[in-house]
């Protein structure tokens, strides 16, 4: 099995490949785009960037589901252009600022760089730098724990302006030869499974648990790979039962997407780690990863990586078998069953302000975003503070309870919130 280490190298290796590279829809009709049809296509794309002016700057890219979009991306790297990617709800003024911080690449052949949004709400994203070297680790490491290959198709609904989604439903198909269908987007969603029969599927919990309930996942499907988001227990099993393989992948954006996956269907809550991930348990249960596929950093920012290591702020344990058992998140970020993340003090601060107390936090149960209050209130009036904070928030981002407690608020000794100590109260309950 191959380890490539550049776009590059897998762009050269469509050429021999007879299989076809793409699937989508074109005007209401299945089309496909063969591997050396996919490789002519990006060859001439790319001779145009570098013959054109200002070839090693970065354009933004929507990354839709379209032919047009892989060719692109595929493209601009190849060129020695950088490529900063970004789904519909990131606005204009966002990337137009995001695109004029990142320097032009270097000349002398080397390939462009990829930026991917992360982390939290709009105002508190970064973008993290990642290499078509990273990325390529990342799909072979992939590849060592579960294989594709020309006989599978996998079906790509994730936005390939995250990580998970780039990497898991497109890059490590086209690494090594499965065919790729593109989703039509969201209003198909719930039909492409039959439309497409694909043999993998890549989502994230809310996504497979929609499909499932309403028995939209086609026969040929044989391996659902979760991430991004914790998967119940009860689903995992539904799956399984109806003779689906189940691998739940842990990773991040700034590790080029997954560094460990279940390995035992009887076990799929034990992560093995991907080859290369150093996984490390640090003081007070957090993950820690020394890896290949280690972001170059956030853009803009310095000391992200300790001596070699990123902290992850997920905390998790390793079981006397050396399986990674995950334990949840000691950021300020949760990370819901759809895979939105919901930046913790901004909606504190808000609250706070409606509800005159400081002693309020926002923490996760059952997968949803809790209020906890702390100590004697008005439980009318919070509430109605409340509801109205709902109204104005979409369904995956609304607060589904409310939890009252008597003791104070875990804090450190400068007064802040141990969201960590506070998740595994919650956890307790």
């Amino acid at each position: 099995m191959r380890k490539f280490t550049s776009f590059s190298e897998i762009h050269s290796s469509w050429k021999d490949n007879t299989g076809n590279a793409l699937i989508f829809d074109q005007d209401g009709v299945s089309s496909s785009m063969s591997y050396p049809e996919l490789f002519e296509a990006v060859r001439t794309a790319a001779e145009k960037l570098r013959t054109a002016p200002g070839a090693q700057s970065c354009d933004p890219v929507r990354a839709d589901h379209t032919p047009e979009t892989v060719i692109r991306i595929f493209a601009d790297v190849i060129s020695g252009r950088d490529v900063l990617l970004a789904d519909a709800e990131v606005s204009e003024e966002i990337l137009e600022s995001s695109g004029r911080r990142i320097d032009a690449s270097p000349g002398d052949g080397q390939e462009g760089r990829l930026f991917f949004f992360t982390s939290g709400t709009t105002s508190r994203s970064r973008l993290v730098t990642l290499t078509s070297r990273s990325l390529s680790c990342s799909a072979w490491s992939g590849q060592c724990m579960l294989p594709c290959g020309p006989e599978d198709t996998i079906l790509s609904v994730l936005p390939l302006s995250h990580v998970f989604g780039f990497v898991c439903s497109m890059l490590w198909g086209l690494c090594y030869g499965a065919s790729i269908a593109l989703g039509r987007g969201v209003r198909f969603l719930m039909e492409d499974c039959m439309y497409f029969d694909p043999t993998i599927l890549p989502a994230v919990p809310t996504i497979v648990e929609a499909l499932h309930r309403f028995h939209l996942l086609n026969p040929s499907l044989k391996t659902v790979l979760i991430g991004a988001a914790p998967c119940s227990e009860e689903l995992t099993r539904a799956l399984q039962r109806e003779g689906m393989k189940v691998y739940l992948g842990y990773g991040l954006t700034e590790t080029s997407s997954g560094i460990a996956i279940t390995q035992d269907q009887d076990d799929p809550y034990g992560l093995v780690p991907c080859p290369g991930a150093d996984i490390r348990i640090e003081e007070g249960g957090e993950i820690s990863v020394a890896t290949p596929c280690l972001m170059e950093g956030y853009l803009g920012e310095d000391g992200a990586v300790t001596d070699g290591r990123f902290f992850t702020g997920d905390l998790g344990h390793i079981d006397p078998d050396g399986k990674l058992r995950l334990e949840g998140r000691k950021k300020d970020i949760l990370v819901l069953s759809d895979g939105t993340k919901v930046f913790c003090p901004e909606y504190e601060s808000e609250l706070m302000t409606v509800i005159g107390t400081k002693e309020i936090a926002v923490a996760q149960k059952a997968g949803r975003p809790v209020l906890v209050v702390s100590g004697d209130v008005d439980r009318s009036y919070v509430q109605e503070a409340v509801d109205h904070f709902n109204q104005l928030r979409q369904r995956s981002r609304q607060l589904a309870d409310i939890i009252y407690i008597q003791e104070p608020l875990p804090r450190t000794a400068v007064g802040k919130l141990r969201r960590w100590e506070l998740q595994q109260m919650l956890n307790r309950s």
